[in-house]
């Protein structure tokens, strides 16, 4: 299984510029910890931490994004824009129930 893009894209950058986790921690408010563990796909940078990288980095915010998620982002946008009011309504109620379900799974794992 190949790296996933934000990792890659997070070690590659910091280390074409000479910097150390701690310094690109410091650029961006953030700790040594959490760049070891971006870097090694522990965990997910957030969307606020992907803008700060790539400002403090000096690359675009899709540099940081999975080349085929950008891809199912860009059919999902134009099947989107595609539908009917009515049907983007029902898109976005669908999306929040499924986001719900999701945040109930998660407690419900916690809880056990």
């Amino acid at each position: 299984m190949s790296m996933r893009q934000y990792a890659k894209a997070i070690r590659e950058n910091r280390q074409k510029l000479g910097w150390s986790q701690k310094q690109l921690a410091e650029k961006i408010h953030s700790s040594q910890q959490a760049i070891a563990r971006w870097e090694n796909e522990v965990t997910e940078p957030r969307t606020d931490n992907l803008q700060a990288l790539s400002k403090a980095l000096g690359v675009p915010l899709d540099h940081f994004l999975d080349r085929d998620t950008s891809k199912a982002d860009e059919e999902y946008t134009a099947l989107y824009a595609s539908l009917s009011l009515e049907d983007k309504k029902r898109v976005l109620d669908y999306m929040k129930m499924l986001k719900r379900q999701e945040a109930e799974r998660k407690e419900f794992e916690q809880q056990k």
